[in-house]
């Protein structure tokens, strides 16, 4: 395994301010580069970084422990998602896309304008599409910086809806007295 290579990879991963195509860096370096990744990602981890790989690309992130000690230094740590606004984004990311109908009659309430604007400010979701079959309605899904912020590698390691039902089935109901 040549160090050069490896440094070459890394180089990139430091430099590039977004995921790098493992195919177009695999093209440019002639061969696959699985090996120096591996090398990479046992080299970071004991660093605070990770090498992340997902749908194709790969990044150099901050490892969990450190994005915790990060965000107490963050300037905007004040500002925080209102009950609304997290429920409003666990409902995206399980059913997207959605528009704002679906999401009310969902919830069964209006939807106030400015949660969805507070989730599109965050960088959680982003407008993806409009929907013919509702007036051309704007259609919402989450983002990778949605995914990153919970440490998912994509959408799949959500839980399925059978989970989540699960889940609330075996939860013990806190408003019981007993």
């Amino acid at each position: 395994m040549s160090g050069g290579t490896r440094h070459q990879i890394e180089a990139l991963l430091l430099a590039s301010p977004s995921p790098v195509s493992l195919e177009k860096l695999s093209m440019h370096l002639g061969r696959d580069i699985s090996p120096e990744l591996a090398e990479l990602a046992a080299f970071w981890s004991g660093r605070g970084m990770n090498v992340r790989l997902r749908d194709g690309h790969a990044s150099l992130v901050p490892a969990e422990h450190v994005l915790k000690a990060l965000s107490r230094n963050d300037a905007r740590k004040g500002r925080k998602l209102s009950d609304a606004a997290v429920g409003v984004l666990c409902y995206i990311a399980v059913h997207q896309p959605v528009t704002a109908r679906d999401i009310e009659e969902a919830r069964g309430l209006s939807l106030f304008k400015g949660v969805i604007d507070s989730l599109l400010d965050t960088g959680f979701v982003r407008a993806s599409s409009r929907k013919t079959d509702s007036g051309r309605a704007i259609a919402y899904v989450t983002t990778d910086r949605f995914l990153d912020h919970f440490g998912l590698s994509s959408l799949a390691d959500l839980p399925t809806r059978d989970e989540l039902l699960d889940i609330l089935s075996s939860t013990p109901d806190t408003d019981d007295p007993d």
